[in-house]
């Protein structure tokens, strides 16, 4: 056989359909079937003995199954490339493939074309990775993340995540925002960008170098878009969010993340990996309780020590910072001073509040809010509604 070749194995538990898939395979001159199995347990030692390039699993066998057959493979055979075949067509059975580790899901019936493709198209993005891999053997960074996350909507969470990695970016730093509101992300429409490649683009092409996924905003600004259909955003499970921040930490100083306001499994891995969590509210009652069991979840999540929380729309209807800090029993890190109208003008034109007016109240907040971030926060050129301005109580 010749080494260039694309090792192929053929699972599935009718024999007829192993020798249709065999013989299809037979017109790819790229294409060499070197195994077959019967079940999901022999493609397991299949899979273990021979270390194909690439594995054709079927999902519905008996006993051990395509999905939990591809998660095993996975596990002992990581370099080994799973396509799952199925007659299901259902966004659950590919959510779970993928899931699985498996790199993409050819439904049944299907063209020999369509087969060789898919095969191809595989493996020329996981050699694309490796290649990249080999070049960068160490990563010469290891962003600071911080994610940024509320206990209800309307607080301005995304504002702050898009001014915090933009002012972030016009100190010389290289900056990745990262959307992973999965359903309803908007960060793009902030900075008024035409969405080209999404997390979700990523992710139907077999997870390859995320960097090929990232959208130009501006001078050291990159932005990872969340998917434009919120159904694929379902798709995206915690191993990805993992996956993902790891490989764009080595890509950036920084990486701000714009989370949802909602506890689930990506999200909790995006707090989890964060250095510092951001958590935005107004300084009203509604707010007030959601806050305090916000914290009170992260506290039971070990999570408090990165806490900052950043109290925003200050001055605007509602109860007095000083009170607002006092019954959250909590330290208010950052208080950014409301001014609706310079918010309003920023959103509609798509350009950041430290670009469009920088010497602003509401500007210069959110600058100094960065260089504390950094870490060059000086005491006595503190600005206006910048300061840590409560304490915990003892």
């Amino acid at each position: 056989m010749e080494p260039d070749k694309i090792r192929v194995v053929i699972v599935d538990d009718t024999a007829e359909t192993r020798s249709n898939i065999r013989k299809l395979l037979a017109f790819a001159d790229n294409i060499a079937v070197i195994g077959e199995a019967a079940d999901g347990s022999e493609a397991v030692e299949v899979a273990r003995d021979l270390k194909p390039d690439c594995i054709l699993m079927d999902i519905n066998m008996p006993g051990l199954d395509g999905i939990s057959a591809a998660e095993q493979i996975y596990q002992a055979a990581p370099e080994c490339l799973t396509i799952v075949i199925s007659v299901q067509e259902e966004q659950e059975y590919l959510r779970r493939a993928m899931a699985a580790g498996a790199r993409d899901y050819l439904t049944k019936p299907f063209s020999g074309d369509e087969l060789i493709n898919t095969i191809n198209r595989v493996w020329q993005l996981e050699c694309a990775r490796r290649s990249r891999h080999e070049i960068v053997e160490k990563p010469t960074r290891s962003a600071e993340t911080i994610a940024v996350f509320s206990a209800k909507g309307g607080v301005g969470k995304t504002t702050i995540a898009v001014n915090l990695a933009a002012a972030l970016a016009k100190q010389n730093h290289e900056v990745i925002l990262v959307d992973f509101d999965l359903q309803f992300g908007d960060v793009p429409l902030m900075l008024d960008l035409a969405v080209q490649h999404s997390i979700s683009d990523w992710f139907a092409d077999g997870c390859p170098a995320a960097v090929d996924y990232l959208l130009e905003a501006g001078p050291g600004l990159r932005i990872l878009a969340a998917p434009e259909v919120p159904e694929e955003g379902e798709l995206i499970t915690a191993e990805h969010i993992a996956q993902i921040l790891k490989e764009l930490k080595s890509l950036a100083d920084f990486i701000v993340i714009d989370t949802p306001q909602f506890f689930q499994e990506t999200t909790l891995q995006a707090l989890e990996t964060a250095d510092h969590i951001l958590l935005a509210g107004t300084p009203d009652l509604a707010n007030l309780k959601n806050i305090r069991r916000c914290l009170d979840v992260l506290a039971k999540l070990n999570l408090a020590a990165k806490v900052k929380v950043t109290a925003n729309k200050v001055g605007a209807e509602g109860i007095r910072l000083e009170q607002f800090s006092s019954h959250l029993n909590y330290p208010v890190w950052r208080a950014l001073p409301y001014d609706p109208r310079l918010a309003y003008q920023a959103c509609v034109q798509g350009i950041p509040i430290v670009d469009l007016n920088p010497r602003s109240k509401l500007g210069r907040a959110l600058e100094q809010m960065s260089k504390d971030i950094l870490g060059i926060y000086e005491p006595k050129k503190m600005l206006p509604f910048a300061g840590t301005l409560f304490t915990r109580k003892g």
